[in-house]
């Protein structure tokens, strides 16, 4: 099971919760992260293993544990 989670794909690598970005946090705002100000990217997070990933329009998923 995958839960939305927003990120910060600069330097600081931030993460906050569909609540968190919902509520209006939705830039980065870490002192010295190379995107402070930018948006935040919508990211897929994987429950069973904390890998982000994003979602493929042929699969719905991008990540599976099939291996």
């Amino acid at each position: 099971m995958d839960k939305t989670v927003y990120i910060c794909t600069g330097s600081c690598s931030a993460e906050v919760s569909q609540e968190e970005f919902e509520g209006g946090l939705t830039v980065c705002g870490t002192d010295g992260c190379t995107l402070k100000g930018q948006p935040f990217e919508m990211r897929l997070k994987c429950e069973h293993c904390g890998a982000l990933h994003t979602e493929t329009p042929e699969t719905g998923h991008s990540h599976d544990h099939n291996h």
